[in-house]
């Protein structure tokens, strides 16, 4: 996503960090002849009112190895907006999505980073080429690379429905056509992906109530009707579910029962080859940071 070196070389693995006020999730992914080894996953407690400090002093004597380092957003440092793509060269791209976006974001426009990403042409009810632009907060972006000034290969700060574009691409059902639904504390995130390419992502605030089971099944549902309104592709009919203890077990059990979808909970031991098997409550965890370690360079637009 928010590139910060212009020189990279092709390396056999990447880290994924992600951040939150009293932990670091560390995630290390290996390629190894086409497979994908997940060789750590772990989490660091900080203490919360550490601050950058803090974290910067975990990720010192966390003894990462040297590879690239992919380090994710939390939900409040950025937001996602599908919009119209200014008709402009690419080299200018971004400069002008910047103020197509300042009605677009609740805070100051100067105050943010903009980074943008394709997705495939809308065939119906749409006009001209609509793109996502992310908008992140400079001082959330700051924060990352402060935490992570000891890191010399730290290279990306990326956004988590890339890093679940990552996940749920690696599914063997995501050839058909998939969506990805991820429960964190304060969000649920759902992102459709087919083969490779991502379509459409949506974030929902639980709030202080949490948002309830029959809130995100509908607006689940408000993802994929949108999806086959504007796609010509095919229903997606496959829901996995990221691992997050007894809510995540009991949405499962609710979309298998109450709708047509072939439901699963997504598996990190399935999805990757482990050096060791990683328990439910790590992957939840370290759900995040898994995503940003599986990222491939891609072309920038």
């Amino acid at each position: 996503m928010f590139g910060l070196l212009k020189n990279r070389s092709a390396v056999k693995g990447r880290i994924g960090l992600s951040f939150d006020r009293d932990r670091i999730s560390i995630a290390v992914v290996m390629r190894e002849a086409n497979q994908l080894l997940l060789d750590r996953c772990e989490v660091l407690p900080i203490d919360p009112q550490g601050g950058v400090e803090a974290a910067a002093a975990a990720v010192r004597g966390a003894n990462l190895p040297r590879l690239a380092v992919s380090a994710v957003l939390r939900a409040e440092d950025y937001q996602l907006a599908l919009v119209e793509a200014p008709d402009v060269p690419p080299a200018e791209l971004r400069a002008a999505m910047r103020w197509r976006l300042k009605d677009a974001i609740d805070f100051r426009v100067e105050d943010a980073v903009i980074d943008v990403f394709d997705v495939p042409a809308q065939n119906r009810g749409t006009q001209g080429r609509m793109m996502y632009a992310v908008a992140a907060r400079r001082a959330g972006v700051d924060r990352c690379a402060s935490a992570l000034v000891s890191v010399p290969a730290f290279d990306v700060v990326d956004v988590p429905e890339l890093c679940l574009r990552n996940l749920a691409s690696g599914m063997p059902e995501a050839a058909g056509g998939i969506a990805l639904l991820y429960l964190s504390e304060s969000t649920a995130t759902v992102i459709l992906v087919r083969g490779t390419t991502f379509y459409f992502a949506r974030q929902m605030n639980l709030g202080a109530n949490q948002l309830d089971s029959g809130g995100i099944v509908l607006e689940l549902q408000r993802s994929l009707d949108y999806y086959e309104r504007h796609f010509d592709q095919p229903p997606i009919t496959r829901i996995a579910i990221s691992p997050g203890g007894a809510r995540a077990q009991a949405l499962a059990e609710e979309l298998n029962r109450d709708t047509g979808f072939i439901v699963t909970e997504l598996d990190l031991n399935s999805l990757l080859r482990c050096a060791t098997p990683v328990g439910l409550e790590a992957q939840g965890a370290c759900l995040l940071a898994v995503g940003a370690a599986m990222r491939e360079e891609r072309r920038s637009l």
